[in-house]
This record gives structure tokens, C-alpha cells and sequence, in this order.
């Protein structure tokens, strides 16, 4: 009796001990996880300092540049440090509805450069607007630059740890440290929903804003727009979603939904109109590897996508490539005829293929039953009206928005010259010159400028 009495103090000993050992282990482990996190929202949060300064920078030195080669050189590399700041802030355990015109500020920032660099590189000089513009922008980030920089010291000095704002908004940020809500991005984002709207481009999608939407339909509640976000990807994952907020006085207003996907610690988040039901844009932050995929399977992936989601007809007409991801930009296709106005962008990772980001207010802005006319001209007396030293590879019927938001219907013709290619609009009811574009191949995609 007395040995088997040891014998279960011994047991029950070692089962302690081992018990201790794995509870000691498991602490060891979440605070190594803890540390893991902390630094990596600790990067993030440093990068996006340092992305937006330099954002800060380039406006103010385009402003006195007057050489458009350094303008182009400034834009694009503008461009893409507003991509990556906005990356960077949709990663930190921030709220969206807390960053969304942070967000939103970044990333037509970053379009208006895209259009800007094509604008000097067309041999267009930057008007009074376009330096009116300049100046709004450098000083609205040049406030986000400031507030942000004493944010992070005010971080550093009162020892607080990002990861305590995951989940913690509004009166929760108040109870973590009383100073830092004056220089917290609720702050930051009253003041970022003063800036000026902007008009930006891809290749004929600078007059979206100016157009009625011509989305029709029932208003749908918050339960189907969770519904419509679970179903969205239709990759065979299975996706719960949640409601985050909702927009009112603007062109889409929408509900904003964020996406998990079972089991997996994910960040997606879209907007679903109220009208309709439908997506208008939709971001997965999700770090991106190596590339695997080839762009060719990568449009296929993104066409079979927007099939999915009864998109249909629409035809890639350019992408760019970069970081590993490639976006794809597709118009409608009616009748054999090339329809610019409904425009659909799809971003793809080159890893798996998975798609990453999505954005259709110009699909949703104008797509409509049309009534296209019968061409009044021919095909070679379209091709008459360029220059005859241009050899002609292509040409096509499409409809092109004009200055005063209006659609005409003209022959799309590809040419070359010498090294150069072209894309030439001739109307089709009248002859007229309409538009030109320069086909740029770029080791990382094609532009139309």
C-alpha cells in the first residue's frame, strides 16, 4: 500500500512537472508570438512613416522641377510609394472604417500620378489645375506626414505596443493613452475627408466621375450584402463576413464588409452597394511570394473570375506587373465593338493566382443596353485618314468616352512606326481624328499613353 502511495506522489509529480514544462513552454512561445507580431506591425508602421515622407517630398519637388523627364521620374516613383503606404496602413490592427479616407487619399494619389507621368510623356505640360492640384496634395501630406511622425513618437516614448490597438477603436484608443488620440488616425481621418476629389486615369477612365451611375436596381439590406461577400471569390474557400460600416453621400453608397476566411487569419475587405447589390471594389492584403504563374494564366484565372461573377464579355485590353502581383484591366465587349467606358480591374497574385483586388465603378458607372450605330465610314477609309508612313497591324470598331462625357464610335487602329506602336481613334460617323495612344511594352506590363 505504501509503495503504491509513492508511487502515485511520483506520478503525479512528474505529471505536474511535465504540465509545468509544457505551460512553461506554451508562454515562451506566445511571448515569442507576441514579439513576432509587435515587430512586424512595428516595420509596417515605420515603412508607412517613411513611405508617406517621401510622398511628401515628391510633391513639393515637382512642383519647382520644370524638366517633364524628372516629372516622369517623380510620378511614377510617387506612384508607387503611395501603393506601398497604402498596403502598409491597410496591415496595421487599425479598424478600416478608422483609415478609410486615409486610404482612399493614398490611393488616388497614386492614380493621379499614373496620370500625370502619362501626361508628361504624351509632351503635355502640367496646367495651373494640375499645379493647383499639386500644391492641395503636398499639403494634405504633408499633414498626414507630421501627424504620423509624432505619432510614432509618441509610441516610442509612452512604450505602447501596436498590437494593443487590434480590435480597440474610439473610446478604447482613449483608455490606452489619453495623448495619443490627438495624434491618432481618428484625427487624421477628420481632416482627410476635406481633400479635393480627384479625376485619374487608365486609358479613357478619366470622365468616370463625371457620369451618372447608370446602376439600376432594388436596394438590398445588410444581411445580403454579408451574403454577396462570402460568395464573391467562388474559389471553393469557405469565407464568414462581417458588416464594418456604411457610405452615404457618394457616388456608390455602399455597405463595407470585411472577409475571413475559415481558419485562416485573412484580411479582406469590400464594398457592396446598396443599389444593386453589387461589388465595386474588393482588397486582400495578404503578403504575396515567389511568382509562379506566367501573366498569360494569370489573365486567364482573372477572366474565368469575372465570369464567375456574370461578367461577362469583357476582353483584357492592358496590365502592369510589380511585387509579384499583376493587374488586369478589362472592357466590355458589345457586338464585336470595344466598349472603354465599362471598365473592370482585376489584381492577381503570381504565386497561386488568387485574386488579391478588384475594382469596377467604371463597369458599374456606365455599363447599359446601347443602341450603337451603324459605322458611316469604311475600315480602309479610316485607315486613309492616318499617316501613310504608319503600318497598320490592327483595326477594330470601339466606343471612346469625349471630353464632354459622351461615347463615340470609332475604328481602334493599331499602327507602327519605325520602333513605336500607336493606337489611333478615327470616328466612324464623320472621319475625324479622335485620339492617340502610345503603346509602351514595359518589362513589367503594358501602358497606353
Amino acid at each position: 500500500m505504501k509503495n503504491i502511495l509513492i508511487g502515485m506522489v511520483v506520478s503525479l509529480a512528474i505529471i505536474l512537472g511535465l504540465t509545468y514544462n509544457w505551460g512553461y513552454n506554451q508562454q515562451i512561445e506566445l511571448k515569442n508570438y507576441n514579439v513576432y507580431v509587435e515587430n512586424q506591425f512595428r516595420r509596417m508602421f515605420y515603412d508607412l512613416v517613411g513611405n508617406v515622407e517621401n510622398v511628401q517630398s515628391n510633391l513639393s519637388k515637382i512642383m519647382v522641377s520644370g524638366t517633364p523627364k524628372q516629372n516622369v521620374l517623380l510620378f511614377t516613383d510617387l506612384m508607387y510609394k503611395c501603393y506601398n503606404a497604402q498596403e502598409e496602413l491597410t496591415q496595421l490592427p487599425i479598424e478600416y472604417k478608422d483609415v478609410s479616407k486615409t486610404q482612399k487619399f493614398l490611393s488616388q494619389v497614386g492614380d493621379f500620378s499614373m496620370a500625370m507621368s502619362k501626361k508628361c510623356l504624351s509632351g503635355k505640360p502640367l496646367t495651373n489645375e494640375d499645379m493647383n492640384t499639386l500644391e492641395e496634395l503636398h499639403n494634405y501630406s504633408n499633414y498626414l506626414s507630421q501627424n504620423l511622425l509624432k505619432l510614432q513618437s509618441d509610441i516610442t516614448q509612452n512604450g505602447v505596443k501596436l498590437d494593443s490597438f487590434m480590435g480597440k477603436t474610439g473610446k478604447d484608443l482613449e483608455d490606452i493613452n489619453d495623448n495619443m488620440l490627438n495624434t491618432s488616425f481618428l484625427n487624421v481621418e477628420e481632416r482627410m475627408q476635406e481633400y479635393p476629389e480627384l479625376i485619374y486615369d487608365g486609358p479613357f477612365s478619366e470622365h468616370i466621375s463625371n457620369i451618372k451611375p447608370k446602376l439600376k436596381g432594388k436596394k438590398i439590406t445588410k444581411d445580403k450584402a454579408i451574403q454577396i461577400a462570402a460568395n464573391f471569390l467562388k474559389d471553393g474557400k469557405g469565407y464568414s463576413a462581417k458588416l464594418l460600416s456604411e457610405t452615404k453621400n457618394t457616388r456608390f453608397p455602399s455597405y463595407i464588409v470585411e472577409l475571413k476566411e475559415n481558419g485562416k487569419d485573412t484580411n479582406i475587405t469590400m464594398a457592396i452597394t446598396k443599389t444593386a447589390g453589387k461589388v465595386i471594389w474588393m482588397l486582400n492584403t495578404k503578403e504575396i511570394g515567389d511568382e509562379k504563374l506566367s501573366v498569360k494564366v494569370a489573365v486567364n484565372k482573372a477572366n474565368d473570375f469575372l465570369k464567375k461573377n456574370a461578367f461577362n464579355n469583357m476582353i483584357p485590353t492592358y496590365s502592369e506587373e510589380y511585387d509579384g502581383q499583376l493587374v488586369v484591366n478589362f472592357a466590355y465587349m458589345d457586338n464585336n465593338v470595344i466598349v472603354y467606358t465599362d471598365l473592370i480591374k482585376v489584381k492577381l497574385s503570381l504565386e497561386d493566382g488568387s485574386i488579391i483586388g478588384f475594382e469596377a465603378q467604371g463597369y458599374l458607372s456606365n455599363n447599359h443596353k446601347r443602341s450603337i450605330e451603324e459605322p458611316q465610314i469604311t475600315k480602309e477609309e479610316a485607315i486613309r485618314m492616318i499617316s501613310i508612313d504608319a503600318e497598320v497591324e490592327d483595326i477594330k470598331l470601339a466606343i471612346i468616352p469625349t471630353e464632354g462625357s459622351k461615347e463615340v464610335l470609332c475604328y481602334e487602329i493599331m499602327a507602327s512606326y519605325k520602333k513605336d506602336r500607336f493606337l489611333i481613334y478615327i470616328n466612324a460617323l464623320n472621319g475625324e481624328e479622335e485620339d492617340i495612344l502610345q503603346v509602351i511594352t514595359k518589362e513589367n506590363g503594358v501602358l497606353m499613353m
